[in-house]
């Protein structure tokens, strides 16, 4: 007979006795755990690299003085309240109570601290600054109230600040990028709390009791890194994950007859469009018919680009490339948004035309240029890529297609580094909920000092266009929306930026799981609960 230790049984009792209890329990108490499926890999330092999948897992961790609600709309964050006291000067009432995950108080010192963090980041691809942009100085008030002075007007400030995280003064003022990397330095005030990290596997939450906002539906939420679209799909219908994004289109009206999920889709806030790099003098990629790099940058030549324009069939790539899930477009704001038009459509397609421009242009036998996407990181961003190479052949292009992972992908077209003719590029709108935003990162002309052109990958310039964008962005009258709403025109005519499609953000989860899709396209498990919680 084989004797067990005394410690042993009891532990096994108690086991056996948890999972009773467990059973007993109503379904909705019982669902405390959410294990979700996530595209890209992230990084856990909250102010470096400024793309969605980074900002989606901050969210988990962080917050900012104002959030943003499902629609987009601006809502109370570490702020209760924001004002404008005058043309240059917010002030903002941070909420009392709050504590971070280690138990600091949080008060005006951390914002400061983090704020002076941004710029700060070596090494940074994707710098967080242009959330910053106009602004002077922070003037504290008292512990829980702040003035934040700007060297202009600036009407969309609270929507800047939804991307800017707080962090604990002492951590903001000496923590590196490979501190939050081990989870050392990953502290909020969020919902969730860190209490593993996986590094580019994904991280492991907790339940924050302390949060200020009251309990969430999860007490655990396992984030996993899939990068195959098909592979996360499979594992929610095997039941190993409970909810996941960006699920291939081509599944989706099977999915809805299937009664293991819910699928969950709404437009985004997100406009895809072509880059053309007209600031290179000369790019390897661009050739003649033969294969020869050209001496000069074609692109620079209005007709050049709109041939690239007139050679895309914009119904048919959302159709066919996109399963419908996509709305053509010829401007770079969803509808609904300010500076939206509803007069500007797409241009047509007419591939004839496009192959009399490129001759009028000096390309009668045509022109050799290879066209970049990331293969992870929008909607079917790969198979986009492949349509769009195939139209612009039927145009006169000799198009090669490179589609590469956006951790190589963005760092390899960051503005001013880029050596791809075209790019496949999307923004989110979600900071300024209008054209703002876009027109200020990635159709003015770079210029750090001010905060502009961060993400003109591009690097088109056009001195009017800067006057343009610069004059609306500091209206606080009635006015503006026209303003946005011209500067964006003329970005448009110039073809800065090619629109293509508004993007669709889809997500799916295991029956008994409800989730509200978010316009910023953000994966997020507070968004998600149990189907019968209230």
């Amino acid at each position: 007979m084989t004797e067990v230790p005394m410690g042993c049984v009891e532990s096994w009792a108690a086991r056996i006795l948890a999972a009773v209890l467990v059973a007993l329990l109503p379904a909705g108490a019982r669902a405390q755990s959410l294990t979700m499926g996530v595209q890209s890999g992230f990084t856990l330092d909250p102010h470096y690299l400024f793309l969605g999948p980074n900002m989606a897992a901050a969210r988990h961790l962080y917050e900012a003085l104002v959030g943003r609600d499902a629609e987009s709309r601006w809502v109370p964050g570490l702020a209760l309240s924001w004002a404008a006291v005058d043309d240059t000067t917010w002030e903002f009432r941070l909420r009392p109570g709050v504590t971070f995950h280690d138990g600091t108080p949080f008060t005006a010192a951390d914002v400061v601290a983090s704020f002076a963090r941004v710029p700060s980041v070596p090494n940074n691809p994707g710098p967080y600054t242009s959330n910053l942009r106009t602004i002077t100085r922070i003037e504290v008030v008292d512990p829980h109230t702040i003035r934040i002075h700007t060297d202009s007007p600036n009407p969309v400030l609270p929507g800047q600040l939804t991307n800017i995280f707080i962090l604990p003064a002492a951590i903001a003022a000496t923590a590196s990028t490979g501190d939050f990397s081990t989870g050392r330095a990953a502290i909020g005030t969020g919902p969730f709390r860190l209490e593993a990290s996986r590094g580019s596997d994904g991280m492991v939450l907790r339940r924050y009791p302390g949060w200020w906002g009251g309990a969430v539906a999860w007490d655990k939420v396992d984030v996993r890194v899939v990068p195959n679209d098909a592979s996360r799909l499979a594992s929610v219908l095997a039941g190993d994950l409970d909810l996941t994004e960006e699920v291939p289109t081509t599944d989706l009206a099977r999915l809805a007859r299937d009664p293991r999920v819910a699928v969950f889709h709404r437009p985004s806030d997100r406009v895809m469009f072509l880059l053309p790099n007209v600031g290179a003098e000369r790019l390897p990629l661009l050739t003649d018919p033969t294969g020869q790099p050209l001496p000069s940058n074609p692109l620079r030549d209005l007709r050049v680009r709109r041939a690239i324009s007139l050679s895309i069939n914009r119904t048919a790539l959302a159709e066919r490339a996109l399963d419908g899930f996509a709305f053509a477009t010829g401007q770079l704001v969803p509808e609904g948004f300010v500076g939206a038009d509803p007069a500007m459509l797409p241009d047509p397609y007419d591939p004839a035309q496009a192959r009399r421009l490129l001759a009028e242009a000096g390309f009668p036998q045509g022109l050799g240029l290879t066209v970049g996407c990331s293969n992870n990181r929008y909607v079917n961003d790969g198979r986009v890529c492949q349509a769009l190479g195939q139209m612009l052949s039927r145009g006169g292009f000799q198009a090669k297609v490179e589609a590469q992972p956006g951790t190589v992908f963005f760092p390899r077209t960051q503005a001013e580094r880029n050596d791809v003719p075209v790019i496949l590029f999307g923004l989110s709108l979600s900071s300024t909920r209008d054209v703002q935003h876009l027109l200020a990162t990635v159709l003015h002309s770079r210029n750090r000092e001010l905060g502009l052109g961060i993400g003109n990958r591009g690097s088109f310039t056009d001195a009017e266009l800067d006057h343009m964008i610069e004059a609306a962005m500091v209206r606080m009258d009635p006015g503006r929306e026209e303003a946005l709403r011209e500067a964006m025109r003329r970005g448009v005519s110039l073809l800065g930026a090619i629109p293509l499609y508004n993007q669709v953000t889809i997500a799916v989860a295991r029956r008994g799981i409800t989730y509200t899709p978010r316009m910023d396209e953000q994966l997020v498990a507070f968004q998600a609960r149990p189907e019968n919680a209230p």
